[in-house]
C-alpha cells in the first residue's frame, strides 16, 4: 500500500548533507570512469576510443561489457574471479548511490527531510557519516580498479596472455 502522507518537494539545507551528497557523485563518476578504463586496458584501444565507445554506458552496462571481456581475454582462473569481486563491489556501491540519487527527495510539513525508497515508502535520508562512508567505498574500488589494470593482478594476467 502506497504511503498518503502530503509530501512536497524539498532540498536539504543540511550543508554537510549536500557537500556529502556531492561527493558520493563525483566518486561515482570517478568509478564509471575507471570501468571504462578498464574496458580500454582489456581491449588494447586508446583511451579516446575507450571513451566515444562508452560514452553515456551505465556502470551497469560497463560492468557486463568488462565481465565479457575478461572472460574472453583472461580465461576462468583467479585473475577473473578477482576482478569479477571487484566489479561485484561495485555494482553493490552504484546501487547504494542509486537507491538516493535517483529517488525523490520530500518534506512534510515542519519534519525532516525523507527519501522515497522501493513500493513509495518514504524514509530518512542517509546521514553524512553514511554518504562519506559510501563516497570513500567508490574512492577505494575506483582506485583498486585502477591499481590492478596499471600494475596489478589484471595487468600481470594480461601480460601472461597473448595480446588482442
Amino acid at each position: 500500500m502506497a504511503d498518503a502522507r502530503f509530501i512536497y518537494f524539498a532540498i536539504p539545507e543540511d550543508p554537510e548533507f549536500l557537500k556529502a551528497i556531492g561527493e558520493v557523485s563525483i566518486c561515482h563518476g570517478q568509478l564509471d570512469h575507471m570501468l571504462k578504463m578498464t574496458i580500454k586496458t582489456l581491449t588494447g584501444v586508446s583511451v579516446d576510443e575507450a571513451l566515444e565507445a562508452t560514452e553515456r554506458t551505465t556502470a551497469a552496462v560497463l560492468r557486463e561489457r568488462i565481465h565479457k571481456l575478461a572472460r574472453q581475454r583472461l580465461g576462468d582462473g583467479t585473475a577473473l574471479v578477482r576482478l569479477e569481486a571487484i566489479l561485484e563491489r561495485s555494482r553493490r556501491a552504484s546501487a547504494s548511490r542509486n537507491d538516493i540519487i535517483h529517488n525523490v527527495v520530500g518534506q512534510e510539513l515542519d519534519r525532516e527531510p525523507l527519501v522515497r525508497r522501493a513500493g513509495n515508502k518514504w524514509g530518512p535520508l542517509p546521514t553524512v557519516d553514511e554518504l562519506r562512508a559510501l563516497a570513500v567505498d567508490l574512492q577505494t574500488i575506483a582506485g583498486e580498479l585502477n591499481e590492478a589494470r596499471l600494475h596489478g593482478f589484471l595487468d600481470a594476467a594480461l601480460k601472461s596472455r597473448k595480446a588482442p
